[in-house]
């Protein structure tokens, strides 16, 4: 994933520029690749783009929800938990036991552009966890 954020940024440096990056193009893409290194919302958004799903960003701390990729108009949406420190998916277990591989991380958006039910359960979900 750090690959093809440092490539989509280092294609438009324009778009991407110091202003926006806080950094020289070239200087983000070596930072964004080192594996102890990670972003926020401009690799996110990125990453929206890339797989043509929106990302919701829940952060426990505050209980904001950050949507990224909403004006994709995308049919799915994944969801991630931020502690503060890294961020993690956020996925929906059929029943309780059930072993990991049967975890849902993509959810289909309705119509409404939310993805129903499973909304209202993320976000009692974070704001058990603040």
């Amino acid at each position: 994933m750090l690959k093809v954020i440092a490539a989509t940024v280092a294609s438009d440096p324009e778009k991407y520029s110091e202003a926006f990056l806080g950094k020289p193009n070239a200087e983000y893409c070596n930072w964004i690749l080192d594996p102890e290194k990670w972003g926020g919302a401009i690799e996110l958004s990125i990453l929206a783009d890339y797989y043509g799903r929106e990302i919701a960003a829940y952060d426990i701390q505050t209980t904001r929800c950050d949507l990224y990729g909403q004006e994709g108009n995308y049919s799915e949406r994944v969801m991630l938990i931020y502690d503060g420190l890294h961020y993690d998916a956020l996925a929906m277990s059929p029943v309780e036991e059930a072993p990991e591989d049967f975890d849902q991380t993509i959810f289909a958006i309705q119509k409404n552009r939310s993805i129903g039910p499973v909304e209202e359960i993320a976000l009692n979900f974070i704001k058990d966890q603040h």
